[in-house]
């Protein structure tokens, strides 16, 4: 074999063993980080802009992948370089060497270089494809289902009467809360309600429950990372990831065949805001956001713009909750003197993994930081509850307090009960109606889209809206009619009728 050749072949080989050894170590940190990630999470994000990423989370990405990666294909080339008997030196120098160098071993390293790093390569796509479910998610991407074409109630076409008085909405959605937290039953590291606040506004105004108890709503596929969740809640439709489909965000076009709440309030004359305690462009949200309502983004980028916090400021994901709470109050007395019905929306952070961020005023009073750093979450809320009550405009608003998804800690509620449920928080509060039952529902986090609006006193002509139905009527939701785990499976296949309706594909591109 030439020298050249040979050189040829040592280069296939490393990228055949980078690739390889940076595959595997991307699932490694994906399982260290992402509680049950999935593909189509993976699959939205490279689609989507990953502007305002938190730092810490892309700098462990960095060392224990990319970083990681090179130094282990450096020391396993090097080790090779050994066995297959490249270091001439070594055999003048040392006689063993030299001897083991004219062996079946060294032989065998020497001529099967590229099959060994392929094997390399092999094994870590099998790893991430048993770990992602990879063959589960391309089966049911391939294969056609009408469910959601069947099941979707059209905002467009449906009757949606408002009162003579338009009552203003306040939805904050709480980063990763599930009731799961306030749950001694649940096992594991909570052996106390560690959310007590929260629990307490559940208990005394209105909370929608799977249980007899303090539970909360499921999060099925394409709602399980907080901008799909988002979506969900305020479209009553799932976020769907073809892989043939354009990117979500950014210049293009987010969804652009749904009809949201935003874009109902507006026709009915709300101002609308959204506030958003990092970069709202991640992952879409700010596209999602402007295109379905027009709302006036307020984020980490247009406080820097105007002067209300400093141009080198960036905590945790932009801005710490501390700050977002004083800036919604803020944001709601402005919105309260426009004149007009307000939607004003925000999300909080401190609570994301990994294990969240623990301000400098949050009580220190259970072991881990992720427990402190929720209970400090569910104060913070109460407290701007409290203030939101003291407010003139109070008496004719509804407020919404959601969770966005479960929690994707994998760390924190890995010893809990694997029989256990696990679902997300909700707290209605001040709706001018009572719900018909408000218990042992079983519902997911896009049946708030129609509950919101009902939560406002609007009317709703069959009580759907999306694929969500309005809780506070006796109509069965989706998760009534066909169990969870069906209703979940449903959502994962196919649909020809979200590529052409919502996405805007055609149908040749989405076969």
């Amino acid at each position: 074999m030439s020298n050249r050749k040979f050189k040829k072949s040592h280069i296939i080989a490393l990228f055949l063993l980078l690739g390889g050894n940076l595959l595997f170590l991307f699932t490694l940190w994906l399982l260290s980080k992402y509680d049950h990630i999935l593909l189509d999470q993976i699959i939205y994000q490279m689609k989507t802009s990953g502007a305002g990423a938190n730092e810490d989370l892309l700098n462990s990405a960095y060392v224990r992948v990319i970083l990681f990666g090179i130094l282990l294909t450096a020391g396993e080339f090097f080790l090779w370089r050994i066995i297959a008997g490249k270091m001439v030196g070594w055999k003048e120098k040392y006689s063993r060497y030299a001897t083991f160098c004219e062996g079946k071993i060294c032989a065998f390293f020497k001529r099967h270089t590229i099959p060994m790093a392929a094997g390399m390569l092999t094994i870590s796509v099998l790893f991430f494809a048993l770990e992602l479910r990879v063959a589960s998610y391309i089966h049911k991407a391939t294969t056609e289902t009408d469910f959601i074409e069947t099941h979707y109630a059209d905002p467009e076409t449906v009757q949606i009467t408002f009162p003579k008085t338009k009552r203003n909405l306040i939805y904050i959605f709480l980063e990763s809360m599930e009731t799961t937290f306030a749950d001694p039953k649940a096992g594991g590291t909570i052996t106390q309600d560690l959310i007590p606040q929260l629990s307490a506004l559940a208990k005394e105004n209105i909370h929608f429950s799977n249980t007899d108890g303090l539970g909360g709503s499921y999060a099925l596929t394409g709602a399980t990372w907080t901008a799909s969740a988002m979506v969900a809640q305020t479209s009553g439709m799932i976020v769907k990831v073809p892989l043939d489909a354009d990117t979500y965000g950014g210049e293009d076009a987010y969804i652009p065949g749904i009809t949201s709440l935003g874009e109902i309030l507006e026709k009915q004359g709300y101002a609308q805001t959204l506030l958003i305690g990092s970069d709202a462009e991640f992952a879409g949200r700010e596209t999602y956001f402007t295109e379905h309502g027009n709302y006036n983004i307020v984020d980490i980028n247009s406080l820097k713009a105007e002067g209300r916090l400093p141009e080198d400021y960036r905590e945790w994901w932009g801005f710490e909750d501390a700050k977002l709470f004083e800036f919604a109050k803020e944001e709601l007395t402005k919105l309260a003197q426009v004149g007009k019905p307000f939607n004003f929306t925000m999300l909080t952070a401190d609570t994301h993994f990994p294990d969240g961020y623990l301000c400098p005023d949050c009580p220190q009073t259970h072991n881990e930081q992720y427990a402190n750093v929720l209970s400090c979450s569910a104060q913070k809320v109460d407290a701007f509850i409290d203030w939101i009550k003291t407010q003139p405009f109070y008496e004719n608003t509804t407020i919404i307090i959601s969770g966005d998804h479960l929690t994707m800690d994998p760390i924190f509620l890995e010893d809990i009960d694997e029989t256990y449920t696990r679902t997300v928080y909700n707290c209605i509060i001040n709706a001018p109606m009572e719900p018909k039952q408000e218990t042992n529902r079983q519902f997911a986090t896009f049946d708030f889209f129609p509950t919101t609006l009902a939560a406002m006193g609007a009317e709703i002509e069959g009580d759907r809206l999306g694929l969500g139905t309005n809780l506070f009527s006796e109509k069965k939701t989706l998760a009534e009619q066909y169990g969870y785990e069906q209703l979940d499976e449903e959502l994962q296949h196919k649909s020809e009728f979200y590529n052409t309706r919502f996405l805007g594909m055609e149908q040749a591109t989405a076969r």
